[in-house]
């Protein structure tokens, strides 16, 4: 295993570490014993693409140090991750005999890392969790922070994105980016949209960092992936610290996410979460200049462009891929999770560093926001 480096994230209610470092999966027994876990039973729960490699290097870690593993694999879809899914999952580690003395690990991207977390809130009242994340955007953003969900399914067959969870923090997060040296490049380049999100947030200097490194982040080069992992996790850290429960600070973590989720919703299937991610961010800088915040230079109309010179250096889209009429996406929008008191709160990024949670803010500028990004 290479040198690790450790975050800590502190909330109010739990304190754990994020550890980055190359080989880091094939040590997960260890690595749990150092965070204090020593469950006799474990459920592995995994996307089925990692089963055989990064799953498989789990297991025959923890069975060495003499636990008892249940390796459960799923589909992570979208589809998939629904209240059905989460029933299935506890049955099978009740039949496994997981009880509570024993964990979950979850071994996958974001839609393993909240549907298990979620398992693991729930099952038996609680029990721990392990993440460990196989997709840059999972390292870098889901993994992260405790939110865990399963989606409801409407009666016209839409998803409402995680309408059903809880906020449940994780025992410890391993981040190993030799797990990404399989992950299709799209993947990749999704994730990146995440560090693209937080570098607006937090830190500006990551988006010329990135571009300046695009080649060795897709060519999956260990060490800088190790890097662009640990920069990002430290502004989710310090973000989820500050508010645990997305009371305050924390929801500026949704920069672009009621635009993707809108995105999601009705282009089933079209777009990955990092593609809506990186269009709905487009759309929620021009919303800010819609709004008429921010000077040419230094506010959101700077910001809009810098963020579309990253996008299209790293392969994101910056627009959508079929033209959907603003109407449409404006009402998709309306029953999104976030809305407070019947009202719909977006976040609007003024300028790097300056991003606010607004409310009541007329449809007339979000429709422009919109079409911005390609909506009719």
């Amino acid at each position: 295993m290479d040198a690790l480096e450790a975050i800590t994230v502190r909330t109010a209610s739990a304190i754990y570490p994020v550890e980055v470092a190359s080989g880091a999966a094939r040590h997960m027994a260890e690595r749990m014993a150092a965070a204090g876990l020593r469950p006799s039973r474990v459920a592995v729960i995994c996307d089925a693409a990692v089963e055989s490699s990064t799953a498989a290097e789990v297991d025959r870690s923890l069975s060495a140090a003499g636990m008892a593993v249940a390796r459960i694999g799923m589909q992570a879809t979208e589809d998939s991750k629904t209240l059905g899914t989460l029933g299935d999952l506890c049955e099978r580690m009740l039949a496994d005999g997981i009880d509570r003395s024993g964990a979950v690990v979850a071994v996958g991207g974001g839609v393993v890392g909240d549907v298990a977390g979620f398992a693991a809130a729930t099952y038996m009242r609680g029990i721990p969790c392990v993440q460990v994340p196989t997709t840059l955007l999972a390292m870098v953003d889901a993994a992260v922070g405790g939110k865990t969900a399963v989606n409801l399914v409407r009666a016209d067959g839409t998803l409402a994105k995680n309408m059903v969870g809880s906020f449940a923090q994780p025992r410890l997060v391993v981040c190993d980016p030799e797990c990404l040296a399989t992950l299709p490049v799209r993947e990749l380049r999704s994730g990146l949209a995440e560090c693209v999100k937080h570098a607006v947030i937090a830190d500006p200097a990551m988006l010329a960092w990135i571009r300046g490194r695009i080649d060795p982040i897709l060519a999956r080069d260990p060490a800088t992936l190790a890097q662009l992992v640990a920069r990002n996790v430290k502004i989710k850290a310090e973000v989820v610290g500050a508010d645990e429960r997305e009371d305050g600070r924390r929801a500026v973590l949704n920069l672009g996410h009621t635009f993707a989720h809108a995105i999601e919703s009705l282009l089933h299937g079209e777009c990955t979460h990092g593609e809506a991610v990186a269009i709905g961010t487009v759309a929620a800088c021009r919303l800010a200049g819609v709004l008429g915040h921010g000077s040419p230079d230094h506010g959101s109309a700077h910001l809009e462009s810098a963020v579309r010179e990253t996008l299209s250096a790293i392969g994101l889209p910056a627009a959508l891929p079929a033209a959907r009429p603003a109407e449409e996406l404006l009402s998709a929008m309306a029953s999104d999770k976030k809305k407070r008191g019947g009202a719909l709160h977006l976040v609007v990024p003024f300028a790097f560093g300056d991003v606010r949670v607004l409310g009541d803010v007329p449809n007339d500028a979000v429709r422009a926001a919109w079409r911005a990004v390609g909506a009719g």
